[in-house]
């Protein structure tokens, strides 16, 4: 049988090879423990496209393989080899033969080895394509060139065994998102599937967005926000997944996948209006509004000190709704700047859910975001027979450093709303006692960033071979730090700073 021989797992019969163990020289002389050994190896018959660099791509973590086909791909059935080709080899029951057997490596593939003596070892195999992430293969009926208009398409992932399998070819429309983002050469996008769809572990949606992250190139500062924000436990903090989008047949870059800022289930979860919810009884949620500049909506309404607010949910909102909304945000400014605002049953408490907004303004205040001073970006809900809350916390593309933002400093609280709650001795108190409780598991962000960055490490390479940027000068990055690593560097020296100083001044 004619093999590729790419690399050898060798699987012992009395206990398993350890990394080093195994001669990445490519060797096929087996290491020794015991009598009996077998090997594994991607086979011929497979494709003719696998490259010889596989072999440096071979990841073993106890009892698990990784064999990593750099190419992007839909193929997921492979044909594995073995030595010696009698060894009593199964998957599911099914006994195997050496470059004939094909399996499904849509998800890891267990195999079964007994060897001579009886004594059982299994292992789990994985075949993963291009950087290892998950890949999402766009098809669109015409190229994506607006913010407006919607092209019809449709999806594909190649999961790469990280999660339940995708259904395939599923519709969609898409379109271009962003405001400044998307002038930008790497675009951002909007998913709306024709049905509800669980994506990449990710609760059932019509609504996805997918980042591109072209200002922030440690690819990691929205998903740094968003992990904070769990942390913290901001209401509604987005999901994220890092995937690779290839749109067309072209590799486009490393993106992150997102649960779009919308009124739905295990999003803002809030109660849904509808048109015919315009009695008292009915009509006090839910609403989801954003305090947006660019006021780039159907709707929208300023407060009396100036603060423009856009409905973001319910799209078809009705006048009687728009008015409610309207003055209750202008009651809850007019509590704010009260003589009385202090009052905790008829001052801004009577108006607002005071925790909602502390999770909100530290998540914010830690990262810095630009946008967060009374731009855009910023999210309000009101449910229900509820008070107004804040969140999702979103767009975090420049903050934590991009542009050059001193890591000292007070921020968020210079906006119109929070320079007045910070007047309240009470509010303060409560904002340092909010601190204090996630404190000593903030270091877990500082981590985080690390294993995130060892993720994308095959990712980004690709990333900026087609957006060659790591090298020059790109607004809003302070300086040119002339690699990835430098650039994660950057990032988690200027959050360390930032949550220091935070603790010293809080």
């Amino acid at each position: 049988m004619k093999n590729i021989f790419l690399y050898a797992l060798l699987l012992a019969a009395f206990a398993g090879c350890k990394k080093s163990d195994v001669n990445k020289g490519g060797s096929t002389s087996p290491v020794i423990r015991g009598d009996t050994t077998v090997r594994l190896f991607l086979s011929a018959e497979n494709n003719k496209d696998i490259p010889d660099s596989v072999s440096s791509e071979l990841k073993i973590t106890g009892d698990s393989v990784n064999f990593n086909i750099p190419g992007i791909s839909t193929n997921r059935s492979f044909v594995l080899s073995f030595l010696p080709a009698d060894a009593n080899l199964k998957v599911n029951g099914v006994k195997q033969q050496s470059g004939v057997t094909v399996n499904d490596f849509t998800e890891p593939v267990i195999y079964t080895y007994t060897d001579p003596n009886g004594k059982v070892k299994s292992i789990k195999v994985s075949i993963t394509n291009f950087t290892g992430l998950p890949i999402l293969f766009l098809t669109t009926s015409a190229p994506v060139v607006s913010e407006d208009d919607y092209v019809t398409g449709n999806l594909s992932i190649n999961t790469n065994g990280q999660f339940e399998p995708f259904a395939a070819n599923a519709g969609l429309n898409i379109k271009g998102r962003g405001n400044s983002t998307w002038g930008l050469p790497k675009k951002p996008y909007h998913i709306k599937f024709d049905n509800k769809q669980a994506v990449l572990g990710l609760s059932a949606a019509k609504n996805w967005v997918l980042l591109a992250n072209y200002y922030d190139k440690s690819l990691l500062r929205n998903a740094v926000a968003d992990d904070i924000g769990h942390l913290v436990g901001a209401d509604f903090t987005p999901h994220y997944r890092f995937v690779e989008v290839v749109m067309n047949g072209v590799y486009q870059g490393s993106y992150t996948l997102t649960e779009e800022v919308e009124i739905e289930p295990g999003r803002v979860d809030i109660n849904k209006l509808s048109t015919i919810d315009n009695d008292n009884s009915d009509i006090g949620g839910g609403y989801l509004v954003e305090l947006n500049q660019r006021l780039d909506a159907d709707y929208y309404f300023h407060t009396s000190s100036g603060l423009p607010f856009t409905i973001k949910d319910p799209n078809d909102i009705t006048d009687q709704q728009l008015a409610y909304i309207h003055n209750y945000m202008q009651q809850t400014e007019d509590a704010i700047f009260a003589d009385n605002f202090a009052d905790p049953v008829n001052g801004y408490a009577k108006y607002i859910n005071v925790d909602s907004f502390i999770d909100w303004y530290l998540v914010k205040e830690l990262m810095k975001d630009v946008d967060a001073v009374d731009y855009n970006s910023i999210f309000y809900y009101k449910d229900l027979n509820g008070k107004l809350g804040m969140g999702p916390v979103w767009d975090f593309d420049v903050s934590a450093g991009d542009p050059d933002l001193d890591p000292t400093g007070w921020w968020v609280r210079n906006g119109k709303w929070f320079s007045r709650l910070f007047q309240d001795p009470a509010f303060v108190q409560r904002v340092r006692q909010r601190w204090q409780s996630v404190q000593a598991s903030l270091p877990l962000i500082l981590t985080n960033i690390d294993k995130n960055a060892a993720y994308l490490n095959l990712s980004q390479e690709q990333n900026f071979k087609v957006w060659n940027i790591l090298n020059t000068y790109a607004w809003p990055s302070p300086e040119v730090f002339g690699s990835y690593q430098g650039e994660v560097y950057y990032l988690k020296s200027w959050l360390k700073t930032r949550m220091d100083w935070m603790t010293a001044n809080l």
